[in-house]
């Protein structure tokens, strides 16, 4: 119980930007092991935040059943449908169409089963953000003149993770965050400078790069499906012709 406040304490000294919370990090007997904890701890908090918050979301929406057949009859009611009742085959045509937007529209809907996931995708998901990111800005840092090492860069990175938080909020229905992405990055800035003793021009291109490389890797792969996706579907539909 200790470790755990320990590490709270230290995540919540990273959030407000504390150099004796990152030296701590740097200083570690091993930081990597230590971050690692901070973050699966964190994870957890924040699913168990995010199942109370969906099913509070949940209780407090209408049921989506009541909502589907009170737009349809509505829509029923109009004169264009009544005309499309005419068209053959056209009425069978809108109720597919209906009704794969509304599955699509329900499948965000809030759902307290569904969000019993994050117990094990949140935690797992800022780990390997962590990693990813951790390893690129120790890479980049490095290449500055930065003097410490991946452990230490991975130890003190984890308590970038410390404006995620500020998401406990979101616990209340409707309730979002915004800015936090701004506020990681200073975080990471902070871990960066302690770290590997650099200059803040420095420091800030070791912290901007890795994200600006990990979202085009990411632009690459989408663009990449979306084209062998579009080269399937016109094959198919060149077969098909």
């Amino acid at each position: 119980m200790q470790s755990i406040a320990r590490s709270f304490g230290l995540l919540w000294d990273g959030l407000f930007l504390q150099r004796d919370a990152y030296a701590h990090m740097r200083d570690d007997d091993n930081p990597f092991v230590e971050g690692l904890f901070i973050l699966v701890l964190l994870g957890v908090l924040l699913a168990v935040a995010g199942i109370i918050g969906t099913t509070l979301e949940w209780a407090s929406s209408p049921n989506l059943n009541t909502v589907r057949d009170v737009v349809l009859n509505n829509l029923q009611n109009m004169e264009w449908y009544r005309s499309m009742q005419l068209a053959p085959g056209g009425e069978s045509t809108f109720l597919q169409i209906w009704n794969g937007i509304w599955n699509a529209f329900a499948s965000m809907a809030p759902s307290p089963v569904r969000s019993l996931a994050g117990i094990i995708t949140r935690p797992l998901a800022l780990i390997v953000f962590w990693l990813v990111f951790g390893s690129l800005a120790y890479l980049f840092a490095r290449v500055f003149g930065g003097k410490g090492t991946l452990n230490q860069t991975l130890g003190a990175t984890a308590l970038a993770s410390g404006p995620q938080l500020l998401t406990l909020v979101t616990v209340l229905p409707f309730v979002t965050i915004a800015g936090l992405g701004t506020w990681t990055l200073l975080c990471s800035y902070m871990a960066l400078r302690t770290v590997h003793d650099l200059s803040w021009p420095r420091a800030v291109f070791a912290v901007l790069l890795p994200p600006l490389i990990i979202g085009l890797v990411i632009g690459l792969i989408v663009s990449a499906v979306l084209a062998v996706g579009i080269a399937v579907a016109a094959a198919s539909f060149g077969g098909g012709m």
